[in-house]
């Protein structure tokens, strides 16, 4: 049984310039690192450089030195960048402004290449690269309907300039588009065919071939959001490995699940004003965030089981009326680590520690972390 490379996605961690950033490596990722060398396991990071980090590093050659003396200093390399924050995913209000700017704009495939001729130098030949992104994007009733022509050819623009990458430094970038709820692309089976037929099929930019799209573009696996819009992971994980479609990453996470509505007004104060918390009850209803729920009452009280996207700690879990999805992330697991083949990353994303406060403990932030991968290794392990 293979053991896959785990981490932890450094979008948790609000880094905007490189002074900052080098802070939250050794506040965070480095004792995480002492933590799972102790226990036998290797580890690297799960990166995410804001646009102003990226663009600083780009034009800063001094600036790449200082990170990667301190990477080698710490024994540290990416093993996966999360690129689908374009910036600002710790402002005092995101929401949707998340998925901005979309595949649409040149700025979008711009912050991804530069994510990425910076991070496959820091690796050595032969290693494989996911970098995980936004479903396309998002488009709120009444907006302009998305021009999906143009977001393929950028998307295979990327895989192009991938390829080159790959030429030059043996570096194999993948990117991985990651199904959201409400977004462009929900599901893994929406974004298989949109990959298809935009893309592989000669849907889009007939110059760069369907050898090198399959081998730099992907589909990332966001255990909450497949919850939350009821796509069973594993139907989804064997249908793309059957499309012969790269899943180079699964995002490790749980969503809000509300069992019973004697717990409603419970989950309603998980409301918050930073993150998006799409919401779908089990006959179908939806939300766009708790806000709208708290709206909607009556419906989605008789509306059956809720889950909402919002991402809780993988060890917590409540048999009660309001608990998570950590069970079927447990058994997704331990299946993942059991089928043939070579395992995706396992990257935990609990991004919403600093809106949780207290929730689930108050040790410090590198400490919760860890014990959410070793929850995850005991899975695979058990």
């Amino acid at each position: 049984m293979a053991t896959p490379r785990l981490t932890y996605c450094g979008n948790v961690h609000a880094a905007g310039d490189l002074a900052t950033h080098l802070a939250m490596l050794q506040a965070h990722a480095v004792p995480i690192a002492a933590h799972r060398r102790a226990a036998g396991r290797a580890f690297g990071l799960g990166v995410w450089w804001p646009d102003t980090l990226a663009c600083e590093l780009a034009g800063d050659p001094a600036a790449r030195a200082r990170l990667t003396d301190a990477l080698a200093a710490a024994d540290l390399q990416p093993w996966t960048l999360n690129v689908f924050p374009f910036g600002g995913f710790h402002d005092t209000v995101v929401k949707t402004a998340v998925y901005r700017p979309d595949w649409e704009h040149e700025d979008r495939l711009a912050y991804t290449r530069t994510c990425a001729e910076l991070a496959a130098p820091l690796l050595p030949a032969g290693s494989v690269l996911p970098l995980s992104t936004l479903p396309l994007g998002y488009r709120a009733p009444g907006e302009p309907a998305a021009d999906l022509r143009r977001m393929a050819r950028n998307l295979a623009r990327c895989a192009s300039a991938f390829a080159a990458l790959e030429q030059r430094t043996g570096v194999r970038c993948v990117l991985a588009l990651e199904p959201e709820p409400d977004c462009l692309l929900e599901t893994c089976g929406a974004t298989a065919a949109f990959l298809e037929r935009w893309l592989f099929d000669e849907g889009a930019w007939t110059t760069v071939g369907e050898a090198v799209l399959r081998r730099h573009l992907g589909v990332c696996v966001d255990l909450c959001h497949l919850a939350v819009v009821g796509e069973e992971p594993l139907a989804a994980l064997a249908d793309l490995r059957g499309r012969g479609i790269e899943v180079p990453k699964i995002q490790v996470s749980a969503c809000l699940e509300l069992r019973d509505p004697v717990a409603l007004d419970r989950l309603l104060a998980f409301a918050e004003p930073r993150y998006l918390h799409q919401t779908v009850a089990a006959d179908g209803r939806r939300a766009l965030d708790l806000g709208e729920v708290a709206a909607r009452r009556a419906e989605f009280a008789a509306a059956g089981r809720l889950r909402s996207h919002y991402h809780v700690p993988l060890f917590w879990d409540d048999p009660g009326p309001l608990g998570s999805t950590r069970a079927e992330v447990e058994r997704v697991l331990r299946a993942v680590v059991q089928a043939p083949g070579e395992l995706p990353l396992l990257e935990v994303e609990t991004y919403t520690w600093d809106v949780l406060g207290d929730f689930a403990g108050t040790a410090p932030l590198h400490e919760r972390i860890a014990r959410e991968l070793d929850w995850v290794a005991g899975c695979l392990e058990r």
